[in-house]
């Protein structure tokens, strides 16, 4: 039952974001969250990293970067924010929005991965995500000024 509700779940996610409606997607997350146990969720949420991944390979880096970003939600709403994969997620999530060009967002993303990595000891990926927040910091403060 929850392996055929899933696809169905992550198509509307999917559907939503590709229209843009990010308040209707925001209610669908906030109602699949309080519909589902966390079990189902962490599925939906390892669904959504799936999809991101095979949307940046197509070069679709706005709808990965939405993707990215409503697995991040999810796993903060079921209390995985400590978890390791939190902080490869929001590691993931800079990329992909600096490639769609969204450096402001980037940086956050970035910044996050960096705290997060230093949270497990994760020195290399820590310094590398580190790095890239202040790389995405300047491009977002020339972006703005413009």
């Amino acid at each position: 039952m929850k392996k055929a509700i899933l696809p169905i779940l992550v198509l509307a996610l999917t559907a939503s974001i590709s229209a843009g409606e990010s308040s209707f997607m925001n209610e669908d997350l906030d109602s699949l969250i309080s519909q589902y146990d966390k079990e189902t969720l962490t599925a939906i949420s390892n669904e959504l990293v799936k999809l991101a991944s095979e949307e940046e390979g197509m070069g679709e880096f706005d709808l990965a970067s939405g993707h990215y970003s409503r697995a991040i939600k999810i796993r903060e709403a079921i209390g995985m924010s400590e978890h390791k994969s939190f902080a490869s997620i929001q590691y993931l999530a800079s990329l992909a929005h600096s490639k769609a060009g969204n450096f402001c967002e980037a940086s956050t993303h970035a910044k996050k991965a960096s705290e997060a990595f230093r949270q497990h000891g994760i020195t290399k990926f820590e310094q590398k995500a580190n790095v890239e927040h202040k790389e995405y910091a300047r491009a977002c403060a020339v972006v703005a000024f413009r």
